[in-house]
């Protein structure tokens, strides 16, 4: 995968011997090589944001705590800032109290089901009181930081989870020299106005990070889930869009980074599912128009066209004519949207059946049972965007849970057989295009009811 995410229209450069460069010049001029080494960070950043992992900044911060007094009080700050939300995010995401802590604990080899919600919550707590005594008794959080992050680092090293190395060096850096910070800080109160200034962007900054202002590497938001994720499907198939490869770094998903790389590598007609879980914002769809820009598009637009798997057999001349096209290049596409991880997590849990035509395709079909289904499993179902058939025959849905599943707009089936499901539920689905079949056996369900709904396919 290509590393390369210009902030404008800017080449791809090395900024690896410059980077070491202005370290060797800090060791010899530390206040000058400060300087010349934030100013390459910036400058590598700005030319590839790929290189916005906020360990690197936060190292380059630590080390001016080692020479300027304004460098130590904007890091213990900072610090503060990483611990107190690293808690607070962890205790707001539904998604580290699901698969996110519970995939952290299954990694390190323990029984993942009975522990990963009192891990969840221990970890949060511990984060977040570490950041208060940072605030109020910075003496004390000394020890706490070093236990802490001797603790994290000893957790993803490749003794016990073995992942995300590009962060060792961080924690190790956080735990002698955050450590100091905390020991040499000599009142817990901002004394000038400016570090009033930097206590208050510090502390309630990482608010942005729910309406997409800040970044969440720069947030605070460690390990705990709900950002926003990519997914393109091209006319080879589908492509997530991680980081990690030659460079062992995660990949910075933010919004914009995303829609970025999908204009970096995407051909036209191409087409990009941004799902953002964040509360505050929706998800984006876009497809990629001749001159190479992402194009904002609708969830129906999206899924327009026929399934990516089909042009395989449209690939004869044979299946050219058949699809009525004399190119297949103009043959649109359907995108695939991504199965929400928090909703897979729930869903599994609940042991709820959920089909794929393949290990690495989404979710088509899902089975509840009397014993398993419950209303609010449907909220999660509505996250399942190539949702195609559902079964629900024999349990106790009622008519206005079916108005969860309005988004489903590839839904073709859905098994009502021996429900209290009526006309006026069904209703419900009236808007879905491709709705074809609906079992209503031991319904209440009208022939009339269902003409309204049901959509003839040809």
């Amino acid at each position: 995968m290509p590393p390369h995410l210009p902030t404008f229209e800017l080449p791809s450069l090395s900024f690896g011997w410059l980077l070491i460069a202005s370290l060797a010049w800090t060791v010899i001029r530390p206040r000058s090589g400060l300087a010349v080494h934030w100013g390459m960070l910036i400058v590598a950043a700005v030319f590839d944001q790929f290189r916005l992992q906020p360990q690197f900044f936060s190292i380059a911060l630590l080390m001016a705590a080692c020479v300027l007094d304004a460098g130590h009080r904007i890091a213990r700050w900072s610090l503060v800032s990483t611990w107190v939300w690293a808690g607070l995010h962890k205790l707001l995401s539904p998604d580290w109290f699901g698969y996110a802590s519970h995939w952290l604990v299954a990694r390190s080899g323990l029984d993942a089901d009975s522990t990963y919600l009192w891990f969840a919550g221990a970890v949060a707590a511990v984060e977040l009181a570490v950041g208060v005594l940072a605030i109020f008794r910075p003496r004390w959080a000394a020890p706490a930081c070093l236990a802490m992050h001797l603790g994290i680092a000893l957790t993803i090293s490749p003794l016990i989870v073995n992942w995300n190395e590009s962060v060792l060096p961080w924690n190790l850096s956080v735990a002698v020299i955050g450590s100091w910070v905390m020991l040499t800080t000599k009142s817990w109160r901002p004394a000038a106005a400016w570090e009033k200034a930097v206590c208050a962007v510090s502390l309630l900054g990482p608010i942005g990070f729910y309406g997409g202002y800040v970044d969440h590497g720069f947030s605070g938001v460690l390990y705990s889930g709900s950002i926003p994720q990519g997914l393109i499907t091209s006319r080879t198939g589908t492509h997530p869009i991680e980081g990690w490869g030659d460079l062992h770094v995660p990949f910075p998903k933010e919004r914009r980074t995303i829609r970025i790389y999908f204009e970096q590598v995407a051909m036209p007609g191409d087409k990009l599912h941004l799902a953002d879980p964040r509360p505050w914002l929706d998800d984006a769809f876009y497809a990629l128009d001749s001159q190479g820009n992402a194009q904002a598009i609708d969830r129906d637009e999206f899924l327009a066209g026929i399934p990516v798997d089909s042009l395989e057999r449209l690939k004869t001349d044979e299946g050219v004519a058949l699809a009525g096209s004399p190119n297949l290049a103009t043959i649109e596409f359907s995108g695939v949207g991504i199965d929400s991880r928090r909703s897979l997590f729930e869903l599994q849990k609940a042991g709820v059946r959920m089909v794929r035509r393949a290990e690495d395709q989404p979710i088509f079909a899902i089975e509840f049972t009397a014993e398993n289904f419950d209303p609010s499993l449907l909220e999660h179902v509505a996250h399942l965007p190539n949702l195609m058939q559902i079964q629900l025959a024999g349990t106790s849905v009622q008519d206005e849970d079916l108005s969860k599943l309005v988004d489903l707009r590839l839904l073709t089936g859905i098994g009502l057989n021996q429900t209290s499901i009526t006309d006026r539920g069904i209703s419900h689905l009236s808007d879905l295009p491709f709705l074809q079949h609906i079992e209503c056996e031991g319904t209440s369900i009208t022939a009339e009811g269902l003409d309204a709904v049901v959509k003839t396919p040809f």
